[in-house]
């Protein structure tokens, strides 16, 4: 569902009608999910100044491929989503940030568990003794399935492989602790 909402530019302060998205089922628009992967779709030019913004509305994404809903809301809330019928057998997760989204998008696209690579991001960290490490699933990659993480570090973005048998092993301790 598209709305036209009237946004302020951040850098000259002028309102815009800008088109953006309370609720998107890329089952049913699929070109919208690339704009979300690539970002697109959270970005308006000021028709004043030309600055780029960001929308910054709280939307849910749906991916019934993925059997998948997203809310992205830097609010934490409390609700629940009546994950039957239509939406039967679906995961739901929250996150803040539109960073956040895409990244779970991609997880959820390569059948990972979030829950697993939350995992891994941390031994990962303890393992390069970063434990500031900010780590962020970018993809699986090649014929081992290796998993690619990007980071932050010194200003630049970086990126760390790691072999997949660190998501088996981690999927294996979760999987313990879920029974």
């Amino acid at each position: 569902m598209n709305a036209s909402s009237n946004l302020k530019c951040r850098s000259c302060g002028k309102e815009n009608t800008v088109k953006t998205y309370s609720c998107i089922n890329v089952g049913k628009n699929p070109e919208l999910k690339d704009k979300v992967l690539d970002g697109s779709l959270f970005i308006w030019e000021c028709d004043s100044c030309g600055a780029r913004n960001l929308v910054s509305d709280p939307m849910v994404y749906i991916d019934p491929s993925e059997k998948l809903i997203i809310v992205l809301s830097p609010e934490t809330l409390s609700f629940e989503i009546p994950l039957e019928g239509e939406f039967s057998g679906f995961s739901s997760r929250q996150v803040g940030t539109i960073g956040e989204l895409i990244e779970m998008v991609k997880i959820f696209d390569a059948g990972l568990d979030d829950a697993v690579i939350d995992l891994c991001k941390q031994v990962s960290s303890m393992e390069m003794e970063k434990p500031d490490a900010k780590f962020k699933f970018l993809r699986l990659d090649g014929a081992d399935n290796e998993i690619i993480f990007t980071f932050p570090e010194d200003g630049e973005m970086k990126m760390i492989a790691i072999g997949f048998n660190v998501y088996e092993d981690c999927k294996a301790i979760i999987d313990g602790h879920r029974h």
